[in-house]
């Protein structure tokens, strides 16, 4: 144990090891450090970065004026995947078709906000690996209720989420 805590001594530079580190790469070793910092966070906690993060990156397209070319762009950027579904798509996924309905319900109640959804590996199970913020576009009728006529739906996984919490 004593040998460990010596050779990190010895990288970190905080004492004299032969070896020589220039700062920038004193630096790059810090930073490594940093990232591989065991973190813990609650599921709330990880819920809420991730509808930020979620509402951040639709502001970003919302600016492109949801260009889809520019979606992209904006998925690598973010490091999510960025779909745009319509009302009967059959390229939609389960949850996608799901949303979508409650979306077109709640538009005839005025609800029509946007949404945070843990997505599970298998049906049934407890852990989740990645979660899905989704956010519908609607148009006013005359008569004063909205049309749905699609929804953005930006997948994101939980590990980069984790990661992006405190930064």
């Amino acid at each position: 144990m004593k040998r460990i805590i010596v050779l990190f001594a010895c990288v970190l530079g905080l004492v004299g090891c032969g070896g020589s580190l220039s700062d920038e790469q004193r630096k790059k070793l810090r930073e490594g450090m940093e990232s591989q910092k065991i973190q813990q966070t609650s599921d709330s906690e990880i819920v809420t970065a991730a509808l930020e993060r979620g509402r951040i990156a639709f502001q970003e397209l919302e600016k492109e004026k949801f260009d889809q070319t520019k979606a992209s762009v904006l998925a690598s950027k973010f490091k999510m995947k960025i779909r745009w579904i319509i009302p009967g798509s059959s390229s939609a996924l389960d949850v996608e078709n799901q949303l979508i309905q409650a979306y077109v319900i709640g538009a005839e109640t005025g609800s029509t906000q946007d949404n945070i959804q843990k997505v599970h590996r298998r049906q049934g199970e407890d852990s989740y690996d990645s979660l899905l913020y989704s956010r519908p576009i609607v148009t006013p009728q005359p008569d004063g209720s909205v049309n749905v006529k699609g929804v953005w739906n930006l997948y994101m996984s939980k590990k980069d989420v984790i990661l992006g919490i405190g930064k």
